[in-house]
């Protein structure tokens, strides 16, 4: 529904408005496909000033690159996410790239990378830039670290925060935030500062012109109050924004996505059949409705809704209690200011043999 559910978004937008696009799933190619859509849609109105997404600096920097001078959509695949490294997103990406060209230079779409993921790379940006540190070395090594090792790392960013020059900064910056989320507490007690250091990251790199998607999970743009331990993105980004960011859910019926199944005991990506639709959450009310798409004054639930990842334990789908507690999120509708709702879910294929990111399986969801 590209054209017509942007002609449903459109009175929702300002000119300078933080548009998320969620996904139910991080593997749901139709999801995929409904989200690039909007984005050449914005793009060819010219509306769109930015596609930040849930990766890497660095791989943000490879989406820029594309997406303003012409360099290759295969160079950002490399750096991304293995999240994003699917054959959906590798051809709407292409296709936006080269829409993105036919746009006056001055006016075509940034590309950002707002996570604080994948630090090897962002340490080997320092050391590009000549801030040749053992420390910054052995990260960029994957090497484990001491915690006193931590300890000093995390001064040296802290004042290479302070060099004029801005790309030491943004990348310093990047890798202290790493660091206070994940290295600072391995027990990961720290993990919910994620999503306030993305939305910290947008903040900061925010064009002054047209209208930014942050390209992520449902439960990373609602406005969550509480999202295991911290504000989500979206609650920090609607904090500081107001009405000027509006989140869209993506949800959908009953079908496959690619993910990880540990109950196979394989760590590769296969389509994965997802939990049944139960009755009484966000997900199956709209369902029933046949309702596409649905704005927050036509429609409010009080939830639960499903929350589903990139990696799907199918070995729980027997226990509906297990079922609840792995794959739900008590929260209602009004989390986003509208709901787009797919009627199924297609399972995307890896783009270029990608293997999936390693990740704390306490994370597994989302």
């Amino acid at each position: 529904m590209p054209a017509a559910g942007l002609d449903r978004l459109l009175p929702l937008l300002g000119g300078d408005t933080v548009l998320g696009l969620g996904e139910p799933t991080h593997g749901s190619a139709n999801a995929f496909a409904w989200k690039l859509e909007i984005i050449q849609e914005l793009a060819r109105r010219g509306l769109l000033g930015a596609l930040a997404i849930e990766d890497s600096l660095v791989a943000g920097r490879h989406l820029d690159r594309a997406l303003r001078h012409g360099g290759p959509i295969d160079d950002y695949l490399a750096a991304a996410s293995s999240l994003w490294r699917t054959a959906t997103i590798s051809e709407g990406l292409g296709r936006l790239a080269v829409l993105a060209s036919t746009i006056a230079p001055d006016r075509r779409p940034r590309g950002l990378g707002i996570d604080i993921s994948a630090p090897y790379r962002t340490a080997g940006g320092l050391l590009d830039l000549g801030h040749d540190h053992p420390l910054i070395r052995d990260v960029a090594d994957r090497r484990p670290l001491t915690a006193e090792a931590v300890s000093t790392l995390d001064a040296l960013c802290a004042a290479l925060e302070h060099e004029s020059d801005t790309r030491t900064v943004d990348l310093a910056r990047n890798l202290h935030r790493h660091l206070d989320t994940y290295w600072a507490a391995p027990d990961l007690e720290r993990l919910h500062r994620r999503d306030t250091h993305m939305a910290h990251n947008l903040l900061e790199t925010l064009p002054e012109r047209g209208i930014t998607v942050v390209w992520a999970h449902n439960e990373h743009i609602a406005r969550v109050p509480d999202n295991f331990g911290g504000p989500s993105m979206g609650r920090v980004l609607a904090d500081v924004l107001g009405a000027r960011y509006l989140p869209v859910g993506v949800m959908c019926g009953e079908g496959t996505a690619r993910a990880v199944d540990p109950s196979t005991g394989d760590t590769g990506y296969r389509a994965v059949r997802l939990p049944m639709l139960r009755p009484g959450t966000t997900d199956a009310t709209l369902h029933a409705l046949g309702a596409d798409f649905v704005t927050t004054a036509e429609f409010t639930h009080a939830g639960p809704r499903r929350f589903l990842g990139w990696q799907i334990d199918t070995s729980v789908f027997s226990d509906p209690a297990q079922v609840r507690a792995t794959f739900e999120v008590q929260r209602p509708s009004s989390d986003f200011d509208a709901l787009a709702m797919l009627p199924e879910s297609t399972a995307d294929v890896t783009a270029g043999g990608a293997s999936p990111s390693t990740r704390s399986s306490r994370w597994r969801r989302g």
